[in-house]
């Protein structure tokens, strides 16, 4: 063993430690800037989806896998359906 791979597994460990924000995508629609100026408490807004429809689990805007919603006690949560293939691709760190 070379004496940098103890500290290059301990980098690689570290890494996934990193911290990123998961978000559930219900459903979307794009609406004209004054149909949402109109936005109201109490107002219904209506999707093209079915309530039964997976939905979406995201990482940084990117869908990672489909879901449904569950209820868990007196809160939500979601049951990962499937985990989606996301094609590799590399990006040069130095140019």
């Amino acid at each position: 063993m070379h004496t940098n791979d103890a500290a290059r597994v301990d980098y690689w460990k570290s890494l996934l430690k990193i911290e990123v924000s998961v978000s559930v995508l219900l459903a979307q629609r794009t609406m004209p800037v004054d149909r949402i100026l109109t936005i109201t408490p109490g107002m219904m807004l209506q999707f093209d989806k079915n309530c039964d429809t997976p939905m979406s689990i995201e990482i940084d805007g990117q869908p990672v896998a489909n879901c449904e919603v569950v209820k868990v006690g007196d809160r939500f949560g979601v049951k990962v359906l499937d985990v989606l293939d996301r094609p590799e691709h590399w990006i040069p760190l130095i140019k």
